[in-house]
């Protein structure tokens, strides 16, 4: 009989110490999100807003150009002819260049001399020329970092350090990529802290209609934190991955082999040959298309000096990299010999997963309709970051109202004794 008055009383405690353990579990955890949000969450919200804007970055970048225009069967220059207009306007920028051709995103055809003289300083700003591909003609020039949408991609990628030199501008990058380590702490404590009993899921998930400001905060709040936490994970991770890929691959590599020469470019160069002259662009695509017969061609690479080789790239079907495919081929300019191939087809899942990690950042990886999520994604920081500080801001005001009102009550029940 005394054992079974006993039981009962055990498993109270037990219940009652299990209900410590997770409200100060909670609490921790609440602590945590709290003080990643009041410290750096202001730099979540210009990288969110930046980021949407750098979905559509091509877009917005011929955004009030005139549109091009051209008869129904119509034939775009060849690559040799605008390659040869693009040199004629700038003969003092010899060596590579590189193509980007249209159809995803953009009407224009985008040339790019990566590492001009005048802003060699600089961690990245490359020469580029906008051509009408079918009239030939240059209808626009600028340097990276020049125009509006460049420079909000550099305070996406770099905080703008890059201007102020190479050097600092590396630390830049890596400072914006280990903020998405801490991006990912937000998220997912907030996934957590959020997280319902399965009776209470709909409430959760929804905005009451005709609350009180308080309530509409809150509810707004978690809601746009559930609906965008897995976006948020994934571009957290993905950001975190572009500098400190070197901490993620020993995970992938337990289960599944990762080579650095197939995710890398190689290192080829092309035989020179006496006087022989270098082969047109159009050849060099031919000869790709050997390799990767009925694909489309995305993007050309023209050899940066004598020994330098072409490197075509193409976008086979069912690849998530639409704008920079890593379907390559890299050609001796003088003989036509292939020189390596680089298929993603043949990857590994561990190099299939690194493949992945940039078009899932920009959303490419779905198509147009990821990309437009992606943009949308981006303002949500903005409003959890404000929906959290007024929602902060208000506890503390009626934490600072109850101070006082709890002390009278104290001083009340001591009279009383």
């Amino acid at each position: 009989m005394a054992l079974q008055n006993i039981l009962p009383q055990l498993t109270h405690e037990n219940r009652y110490r299990t209900s410590r353990w997770r409200g100060r579990f909670r609490s921790f955890w609440l602590t945590v999100h709290l003080y990643v949000a009041l410290t750096i969450g202001f730099f979540f919200v210009v990288l969110g807003l930046t980021g949407s804007f750098n979905v559509f970055i091509y877009e917005l970048e011929e955004y009030g150009l005139p549109p091009v225009r051209h008869e129904a069967n119509a034939q775009p220059r060849s690559l040799d002819e605008i390659m040869q207009t693009v040199k004629a306007a700038h003969p003092e920028k010899r060596g590579k260049w590189s193509i980007l051709l249209p159809n995803y995103g953009n009407d224009y055809l985008w040339v790019v001399y990566p590492k001009p003289v005048e802003t060699a300083d600089e961690l990245y700003a490359p020469f580029r020329v906008l051509v009408d591909p079918y009239s030939g003609k240059i209808v626009a020039e600028s340097y990276w970092g020049q125009t509006l949408w460049t420079l909000i991609y550099e305070v996406h990628a770099a905080l703008m350090t890059g201007k102020l030199g190479a050097e600092i501008g590396r630390i830049g990058v890596r400072t914006v990529c280990f903020l998405g380590l801490f991006l990912f702490i937000s998220a997912l404590t907030g996934l957590y802290l959020w997280w319902p009993r399965w009776r209470k899921f709909t409430k959760a998930v929804t905005i009451k209609r005709g609350a009180s400001l308080e309530r509409f905060y809150f509810d707004l709040h978690k809601t746009t934190g559930f609906y965008s936490s897995i976006v948020l994970l994934i571009l957290a991770f993905t950001g975190f991955s572009f500098s400190y890929a070197d901490y993620i691959k020993p995970l992938i590599r337990g289960f599944s082999a990762v080579k650095e020469k197939h995710l890398e470019e190689p290192e080829v160069k092309s035989r020179v040959i006496g006087n022989a002259q270098p082969l047109s662009i159009a050849r060099a695509v031919a000869q790709a298309n050997t390799i990767f017969p009925n694909t489309e061609l995305r993007g050309i690479s023209t050899p940066d000096g004598q020994e330098g080789v072409y490197c075509i790239s193409k976008r086979q079907s069912g690849e998530a990299n639409y704008r920079w495919p890593r379907s390559k081929v890299w050609i001796d300019q003088y003989s036509g010999k292939v020189l390596a191939v680089q298929d993603p087809n043949k990857f590994t899942a561990g190099e299939t997963f690194l493949n992945v990690l940039w078009p899932l950042h920009n959303g490419e990886a779905f198509g147009l309709a990821g990309r437009i999520v992606w943009c949308v994604m981006g303002f949500a920081p903005l409003v959890l970051y404000t929906t959290g500080v007024i929602r902060w801001l208000q506890k503390r005001k009626a934490k600072s109202h109850r101070g006082p009102l709890s002390k009278l009550r104290q001083g009340d029940k001591m009279l009383r004794r």
